[in-house]
C-alpha cells in the first residue's frame, strides 16, 4: 500500500474552507408556528421606493463567511453586480467563518457596528429571528411581488417560519461521500458504486482494511451535524413540535432507538478498526487528508467544499487518489437530506436606501443565472430549477459528475417533518453536547445509549436556559 505525504499545502485552504461550511412539504415547511418572530400579518415595510430616490450610488457592506474558490467565485459575481447598474455598490468584507460573521452581528447590535447584509449560517435561523434585528424578506417578497415559484420548495420552506420567509437563500449544501476509487478497485470493490446505507459502508471498510487498501475503511470528524443528517435520512425529527415548525422546540427527540442505532454503530466501526477517529470539527480536514494518506477510503464531508477539495484531492497533487462523490449513505428510512449552508440577512438598522440596495444585490445572486455560475464554481447547490441546464453549469456537471450530486439528493428527498430542518434557538449549544457526547463515547467508552441520554438531558436544559432568556 502506498503511502503519500504530499498536497500538504492544501491543508490550510481547506481547513478555512470547511470552517465556513457548516456544519439546513408535507407537514413540515414554513406553515408551522416555529415561534420568535412576527406573523405573515405583522410584516415591517421594505423600503423599495427608497434607492430610486437616492441621490446617489447607495453603498452597502456585506459580511460573508466564503473562502477559497467560494470566495473567489462571489468576488466575481460581486464585481459583475457593481458593474452592471450604477444604482448600488456593494462591499464585501470576509469575516472567515459563521461563527464569527454570527459573534461580530451581536457585539454589534449593542455597538452599532453592522453591515447591511450578512451571510447567516443555516442552524442561526431562530436566533437571527430572536434578535430581532432582521427585516424579514418577505417583506421585500411581497413588496416587490417577487415570485419564488422557481426556487427549490425545500430552501424557500427551511428558512420560512411562521408563513414568513427571513433570509433571503443563497448558498445551500449538503453533506456527501466522498471517497478513494483507486482504493475501491484495489479491494475489489466497484467504484461505480459506492456504499448507500451505514450498513454498506461497514461492508467496504471491511473489504478495504483486509486488502490493505487502506489502514481504515472510513474517516470520521465528530460533527454534531451528521447525527441531524442521519436522522433526517430516518425520517426522524430532531426535535419536537414537529422540529420546531409548529412551535418553538422546547426538548430535543433525538434519544430514540435510531439515534443508539447511529451511535452503536459509530463505536462499533471505531472500536474494530474500520473508522478512523480524527477529533473536534474545529479546522479539522484530516477526515479529507487521510484518504490522501491513505489512511481511509471514504468520509463524509459537505458538498460546499467540493471545489477545493477537487483542487486539493483530485488534482494531481496525491497520485493514489481518484476522487469520487455519492450521495451521503444513511439509515435506510422515509427521509433524506437536510438543507445546509447559508442564507442572506438584511438588516433592520441600514437605513431605508441600503436596505433596498440589499434587497437588489440579494436579488442578483438569486437569478438562476447567477445560481448556475455560483454551483459551477464552488460546488454549492443551485437553488432555482432554471439554473439546471444552464451552459456553465452543464459544462461542470458533465465534466465533473460529483458537483451534481448534492443537488440530487436535496431535490429527490422526501418531504416531511424531520426534512424540514430543526428550528432551534440553542442550534450551537446543543451541538456542543453533540460533540462533546460522542468525543466520550468514542474514545472514552462510554455505552451509546447512555450517551444519548446524558447529550439529551444537558441539550434540553441548554434549550430551556435560552428560551427562558429570550422570553420564550
Amino acid at each position: 500500500m502506498r503511502r503519500s505525504t504530499k498536497g500538504l499545502s492544501g491543508v490550510v485552504a481547506l481547513a478555512l474552507l470547511l470552517g465556513a461550511c457548516g456544519g439546513g412539504d408535507d407537514g413540515g415547511g414554513g406553515g408551522g408556528g416555529g415561534g420568535g418572530g412576527n406573523g405573515a400579518s405583522d410584516l415591517p415595510e421594505c423600503p423599495l421606493d427608497a434607492l430610486e430616490a437616492a441621490t446617489g450610488p447607495v453603498e452597502i457592506t456585506f459580511w460573508h463567511a466564503m473562502t477559497r474558490a467560494n470566495e473567489e467565485t462571489l468576488i466575481r459575481l460581486t464585481d459583475a453586480f457593481n458593474e452592471s447598474q450604477d444604482q448600488v455598490v456593494v462591499k464585501l468584507v470576509n469575516q472567515t467563518s459563521y461563527d464569527d460573521v454570527f459573534t461580530k452581528y451581536k457585539a454589534g447590535l449593542a455597538s452599532g457596528e453592522l453591515p447591511d447584509l450578512l451571510q447567516g449560517e443555516d442552524t442561526a435561523l431562530q436566533s437571527m429571528i430572536d434578535s430581532q434585528g432582521v427585516l424579514p424578506a418577505q417583506s421585500c417578497v411581497e413588496a416587490d411581488d417577487y415570485d419564488l415559484s422557481d426556487h427549490v420548495e425545500r430552501v424557500v420552506d427551511y428558512y420560512t417560519v411562521e408563513d414568513v420567509l427571513w433570509p433571503m437563500p443563497f448558498n445551500v449544501s449538503n453533506p456527501v461521500l466522498y471517497y478513494n476509487k483507486q482504493a475501491f478497485e484495489e479491494a475489489g470493490l466497484d467504484p461505480d458504486d459506492p456504499p448507500s446505507s451505514l450498513d454498506e459502508v461497514r461492508e467496504a471498510s471491511e473489504a478495504l482494511t483486509a486488502a490493505g487498501a487502506s489502514r481504515a475503511g472510513y474517516s470520521v470528524k465528530l460533527d454534531p451535524w451528521y447525527l441531524e443528517q442521519w436522522l433526517s435520512k430516518a425520517g426522524e425529527p430532531y426535535v419536537n413540535n414537529d422540529n420546531g415548525r409548529s412551535a418553538r422546540a422546547t426538548e430535543v427527540a433525538f434519544d430514540n432507538d435510531t439515534g443508539v442505532e447511529i451511535f452503536t454503530w459509530l463505536q462499533e466501526m471505531v472500536d474494530d478498526g474500520l473508522a478512523l477517529n480524527t477529533g473536534r470539527p474545529e479546522g479539522n480536514v484530516d477526515n479529507l487528508l487521510a484518504i490522501g494518506n491513505e489512511n481511509a477510503a471514504m468520509t463524509i464531508d459537505s458538498s460546499a467544499g467540493l471545489g477545493t477539495i477537487s483542487q486539493v484531492l483530485g488534482s494531481g497533487q496525491f497520485p493514489n487518489v481518484t476522487l469520487g462523490v455519492a450521495p451521503m449513505p444513511g439509515p435506510v428510512g422515509e427521509g433524506g437530506v437536510l438543507v445546509g449552508g447559508a442564507a442572506l440577512y438584511i438588516l433592520r438598522r441600514s437605513s431605508p436606501a441600503e436596505q433596498a440596495a440589499a434587497w437588489e444585490y440579494a436579488k442578483y445572486l438569486n437569478e438562476a443565472e447567477q445560481q448556475a455560475e455560483w454551483a459551477a464554481g464552488t460546488g454549492y447547490v443551485p437553488i432555482r430549477t432554471s439554473a439546471v441546464g444552464m451552459p456553465v453549469l452543464d459544462a461542470v456537471w458533465e465534466a465533473e459528475p460529483g458537483y451534481r450530486v448534492a443537488y440530487e439528493q436535496l431535490v429527490t428527498g422526501v418531504e416531511n417533518v424531520a426534512t424540514a430542518g430543526p428550528v432551534i434557538g440553542a442550534y450551537k449549544e446543543v451541538r456542543a453536547v453533540i460533540i462533546d457526547t460522542m468525543q466520550k463515547m468514542l474514545t472514552g467508552g462510554t455505552d451509546p445509549a447512555a450517551a444519548l441520554r446524558d447529550a439529551a438531558t444537558k441539550a434540553n436544559a441548554a434549550m430551556r436556559e435560552y428560551n427562558e432568556r429570550v422570553g420564550a
